[in-house]
């Protein structure tokens, strides 16, 4: 594999050639560096696990990554300062439009869903709110074999996550369509009768994970029926169990799950499950934990709902934290917030285009017979180097 396949692969599969066609900034006239050569560089920044603006400006300067990029300049990127001050007026409607195409793209291609271990396929878009730096946002992503994230909402601190979480499922339902999730999984911030009608009204239904009990009643209610009764009770009472192992998460658990739950003063019944789980490895081995799970969709199983609720971390694990170890997005040291905005949607792309690179490589034989730890610095070379055919099973970098 000839160094170059990655832009292939990108422009090829996944249109990266006119998503950065159709960026703009407003803070230029006539650029010599331009919107699309900034949007891709930025791209690159979140693939190739540049940590800083400032290391992409001196990155930029290299050979590789002015090959990388198509530009003979001697800066192929634009100085840290140009890209900043781009940033900073950037175009949002450009950068929505890239978000969600490369969901749609991902979304034909079936690499947006996911598959129970019940055979289930469903599409799962996953809201969650965090703090990139001094920055507040929530932030829309979908699970499934490339988990990506599409969409943000900036919000002023603690206490405003909702708020913008609401506006990334409105937004999200306009550009893609009603029913636009099959689920969307949320912790208990969202467990009030308003959020569950609107999911329902925007055609998909919301899934909620909480440890909270005290002060939730249909929890409280719930938790003391099924205390009380025996295992031949709740057979009677049309209350599912299901006991099993976890090998991936090590742990055993035991679930207890019942439809046609009311909450007063909400049109829709709900399935509500208890989810009790004994950690067998790790730091918290022998200590059992529990949570609830909370749908409108009552044809969920009890494994269903747990292995559900457990991909709401999805968005933590496989977005939030795996983007700052590949570009330092919770450092504080970016104030410009329409800037901050502008740079993590176009990283969020990158990264999503990372994983979908991953998953390519897998197909390709040169890659599954070579010999070392496949990492993401390894990656990197790949994409900056190729790898050659004298390369294969040699430890050392290409």
């Amino acid at each position: 594999m000839r160094a170059g396949c990655f832009q292939r692969f990108a422009d090829q599969q996944y249109q990266l050639n006119y998503w950065a066609g159709i960026q703009r900034d407003s803070a230029r006239e006539k650029p010599e560096v331009t919107a699309g050569m900034i949007f891709e560089a930025c791209v690159f920044q979140a693939v190739l696990g540049v940590k800083s603006v400032l290391e992409l400006d001196q990155q930029g300067r290299t050979r590789a990554w002015r090959e990388l990029l198509g530009n003979d300049r001697d800066i192929a990127t634009g100085s840290d300062s140009t890209i900043l001050r781009a940033a900073s007026a950037w175009d949002r409607e450009g950068l929505l439009e890239a978000g969600y195409g490369l969901h749609r793209l991902l979304r034909r291609q079936g690499r947006a869903i996911t598959t129970l271990s019940t055979g289930r396929k469903v599409l799962l878009a996953v809201a969650d709110g965090s703090c990139f730096g001094v920055r507040w946002a929530s932030a829309l992503a979908f699970a499934g074999a490339v988990p990506h994230a599409v969409d943000l909402e900036p919000y002023k601190g603690r206490g405003h996550e909702l708020g913008a979480s609401r506006k990334l499922l409105l937004r999200a339902a306009r550009l893609l369509g009603k029913g636009f999730a099959t689920h969307v999984l949320y912790d208990g911030l969202m467990m009030c009768r308003s959020d569950f009608r609107l999911a329902r009204r925007l055609g998909t239904h919301l899934l909620v994970k909480t440890s909270e009990e005290k002060s939730l009643e249909i929890i409280a209610s719930s938790k003391e029926a099924w205390t009380k009764l025996s295992a031949r009770d709740l057979e009677r009472a049309g209350v599912e169990t299901a006991r099993g192992h976890d090998a991936k998460r090590h742990a055993r658990y035991g679930i207890r799950a019942q439809a046609g739950i009311r909450w007063e003063g909400l049109e829709y019944p709900l399935k509500v499950a208890w989810v009790e789980e004994t950690h067998l490895k790790g730091k918290y081995a022998g200590e059992t934990s529990s949570f609830w799970v909370v749908t409108t969709d009552e044809t969920l199983t009890p494994e269903e709902l747990r292995e559900m609720a457990h991909n709401r971390w999805t968005i933590e694990n496989h977005q939030f934290k795996e983007l700052n170890a590949q570009t330092g997005s919770k450092k504080g040291c970016l104030k410009n917030s329409h800037a901050k905005e502008a740079l993590l949607r176009m990283w969020f792309m990158g990264l999503a285009l990372l994983k979908a690179f991953r998953l390519h490589l897998e197909t390709l034989e040169e890659w599954r017979s070579w010999k070392i730890k496949k990492t993401k610095k390894l990656i990197a070379q790949v994409v900056l180097f190729g790898i050659a055919c004298e390369a294969r099973g040699n430890p050392s970098p290409p």
